[in-house]
């Protein structure tokens, strides 16, 4: 947040040096900017795969501070979204804040859709514009391997996923959850089941496509979850779109 403190801290002639060396790369970085706004924006998409079951969440998060002008008089910021043609009004962010927030987790979201959002400050009956900016949900992981629920180790498990074009490192990660029946599982929110990925029991990071998880980390009749996690950074640290996929099994006796 480093970037937006100097916007909002300094004079107003340093604050429009400053915005005009960032237009240099806010197209390749998630920053859209003018003299109104600052708005970044990250997406994530989130992949849970069974034979039993598939289950997909897409989440857009907007983060938006204020330009030169500093932060406007108004009632709030509504929010439109356009995925083919035309926009449609999703949200509203009220009261009027030095840093604003919005979460887009609509079932309209989809893996590698473009899509559009556009801000506007509504101050009683007038409404302007004041920030637009377009990017494209990340695709869905694939795994190849394990195909099935329930599986025999030998010797360890192998884990083959497909390759993301312009993701980087994947981060592995085994857990073993409080379930004893797959049905259980699958009968949760995708959100919930996220959020309960606490128990970790392995994890590494890679640039392959297949990891071998030991077999000493897995015991039999247990419920686990494999998390493969993508990330494609856009030039600064903050601002990152994810792929994350998940696939669940027991190990057989």
């Amino acid at each position: 947040m480093v970037m937006l403190d100097l916007i909002m801290g300094g004079s107003m002639k340093k604050t429009f040096v400053i915005l005009c060396m960032l237009a240099l790369f806010a197209c390749d970085t998630g920053i859209e900017l003018n003299v109104d706004c600052v708005l970044k924006h990250t997406a994530e998409h989130v992949s849970f795969a069974s034979t039993l079951d598939t289950m997909e969440l897409s989440i857009v998060n907007l983060t938006w501070t204020w330009g030169i002008f500093g932060m406007p008089s108004g009632d709030g910021v509504i929010i439109e979204r356009m995925i083919d043609a035309g926009f449609d009004s999703i949200g509203y962010v009220t009261p009027i804040e030095t840093l604003m927030t919005f979460f887009d987790t609509t079932e309209a979201l989809s893996p590698g859709m473009d899509v559009t959002y556009k801000l506007l400050l509504r101050s009683g009956m007038a409404i302007d514009s004041i920030c637009t900016t377009d990017f494209t949900i990340p695709e869905a992981q694939h795994f190849y391997y394990p195909d099935t629920e329930f599986i025999q180790i030998t010797d360890s498990l192998r884990v083959e996923f497909s390759d993301l074009a312009m993701f980087e490192d994947t981060d592995i990660e085994l857990y073993r959850t409080s379930f004893t029946e797959l049905d259980s599982l699958l009968a949760q929110p995708l959100t919930d089941i996220l959020t309960g990925l606490n128990d970790t029991v392995f994890s590494t990071t890679l640039t392959d496509t297949i990891a071998f998880i030991p077999e000493s980390a897995i015991d039999s009749g247990a419920v686990y979850i494999i998390k493969i996690s993508s990330s494609a950074m856009s030039g600064l640290d903050y601002i990152t779109d994810t792929s994350i996929g998940l696939r669940t099994f027991i190990r057989l006796p």
